[in-house]
This record gives C-alpha cells, sequence and structure tokens, in this order.
C-alpha cells in the first residue's frame, strides 16, 4: 500500500479538487484505476451530497461525489471516515466475523460508526454516529452549547487542548505534550488528563448499554499509544466496578474494548473496500 499527504488542507474547494485530481494522475501512470473510495469527515447521503463535512468547510452543502466524478473522470464513492474505519475493521481488521459492533475513532474531534446485523447504521438523513454533538455535564446556557459536547470534551485534540487551556491559559502546539507533563508530575495537567478520562471512559460506556455491540474498537492516532489505551482501560473497568448493573453484567453484555487493528490507516482501508465494491 502506497500513502501520502498533502502539507497542508487549503480552504479553496475547487484548489483541494485539483489536488485531489493531481495525484489520481499521478497513480494513473502507475496503476490501472476503476475508481476511487473517498473518506471524509462529516454528514454524508447516500447520492454523495456533503450535509456537513467537519474541519473541511469548503465542502459543506455541495454534492462532492459529482464534482469528484467531474475532476477525476472516474467513478467515485464517499462514505463518513468513521464508518470506513468500521468497514475496514470488518474486511480485515479486529471485526471479522463480528455482525454487531462499533468504530469509535479519537482524533480532532470524536467520531463514530455503528455496524448493525453486518451493515452500517446510516440513520435517517446520514447522520448516524455524530455522538461528537452528545453533551456531558450540566447545561449552561449562557454561551454555545456545542462547547459542552463530546468533540469538545474527549476529542484528543479539541478535548485535552481546551481542557488545558481553561486550568492554565496557556495554548500548546501538540496534545502529547500534557502527557508527558502528566509523566513530569504537573499537577494542573495530572488534573486534565485524570477529567478526560473520566469522560472518554464514560462516553464509550454509554454506547455499548444503548447499542448493545459484540465489541467497541477505537481508532484514531491515539489508538497506536499503548501508555493511552492502558489508561483508558483502568478508568472503565473502574467505572464498572463502580456501577452495580455493569459490574454484575459485566462478562454477560458489556462489551469489550479493544484497539482497531488497522490503527490510524483504517479509514483509508475501508475506503479502499467501498471503492473494490462498485466493480
Amino acid at each position: 500500500m502506497e500513502k501520502g499527504l498533502f502539507p497542508s488542507t487549503p480552504d479553496d474547494g475547487e484548489l483541494l479538487l485539483k489536488n485531489m485530481a493531481s495525484q489520481v494522475a499521478t497513480y494513473q501512470v502507475k496503476y490501472p484505476i476503476e475508481g476511487i473510495g473517498i473518506s471524509v469527515p462529516g454528514i454524508v447521503r447516500k447520492d454523495g451530497y456533503m450535509v456537513t463535512a467537519g474541519a473541511i468547510k469548503p465542502f459543506y452543502k455541495v454534492n462532492l461525489k459529482e464534482k469528484c466524478e467531474a475532476a477525476f473522470h472516474l467513478p467515485v464513492v464517499l462514505e463518513n471516515d468513521a464508518n470506513c474505519a468500521a468497514i475496514a475493521e470488518q474486511w480485515l481488521g479486529n471485526a471479522q466475523g463480528i455482525e454487531n459492533y462499533i468504530v469509535v475513532v479519537l482524533g480532532t474531534a470524536v467520531g463514530c460508526g455503528i455496524i448493525i446485523n453486518g451493515k452500517v447504521y446510516q440513520g435517517a438523513h446520514g447522520a448516524a454516529g455524530e455522538i461528537g454533538w452528545s453533551m456531558q455535564g450540566p447545561l449552561d446556557y449562557t454561551h454555545d452549547l456545542e462547547d459542552d459536547s463530546w468533540n469538545f470534551t474527549s476529542g484528543v485534540i479539541l478535548g485535552l487542548y481546551n481542557r488545558y487551556y481553561q486550568a492554565t491559559g496557556q495554548k500548546i502546539s501538540d496534545a502529547r505534550l500534557i502527557l508527558d507533563l502528566v509523566r513530569q508530575g504537573d499537577v494542573l495537567a495530572t488534573k486534565v488528563v485524570d477529567q478526560y478520562y473520566d469522560d472518554v471512559a464514560k462516553g464509550l460506556l454509554n454506547l455499548i448499554c444503548v447499542f448493545d455491540p459484540e465489541v467497541l474498537l477505537l481508532g484514531g492516532g491515539i489508538s497506536a499509544n499503548q501508555e493511552f489505551l492502558d489508561n483508558l482501560t483502568d478508568r472503565i473497568e473502574k467505572i464498572k466496578r463502580h456501577h452495580r448493573s455493569m459490574n454484575q453484567l459485566k462478562n454477560e453484555t458489556i462489551a469489550d474494548i479493544k484497539p482497531c487493528l488497522l490503527r490510524n490507516d483504517a479509514g483509508l482501508i475501508g475506503a479502499v473496500y467501498q471503492a473494490k465494491k462498485m466493480k
């Protein structure tokens, strides 16, 4: 498998499409490309219309499938990035042979792919899995309630950045720096990360209680961090022990939480699988 990246994502949608088309043309010189699969953040309708597109603002309210097919001169299939991760894990990862499971991607924000009876659950409007909008804690109507959503409390970048900034007034360039401060014994960083583990663990267990999956898989760059996974697992087990019903059913109905086998490549691989199915 070959992969690469753009140094930055331009704010100009047409320029971004042009850059993507240039990459497609480069690979067409080396490979017989029959179709393109695209993993994209946001709410994607079945016809390729982007209701939202995460941080890629130029792709809001456009039919990205039509634009890409016009630019690439190839058939294109689009899917939400968390759904792509879930599809990839069923194809080649830790969900092989499993029909009911959830993949949660902890990245800048929080994404979620829900598989029910072997198929991606899209919801009525293609918006199923937008768990990042769910709210935690008391509601403060004096400010935008989205600032209290799971995206802003539990996304690796948004969650840790925002928490640390609120606690210290200091901005950081990389969430890993907060984990480094914890290792150094920094009191505020330790408090921020401790609350972060609580909120992520609560959110994951809430999903398990609602959907009763066979397994819940964690994806995103943080899923490759064994220290993070170990600490999160400890926090999840602590919550189970102190929750009467979960503790009673932990070996019967409460699903295990594991990392995605394909780690941060799951979204890309899921997009490839969607393209293969177009044949």
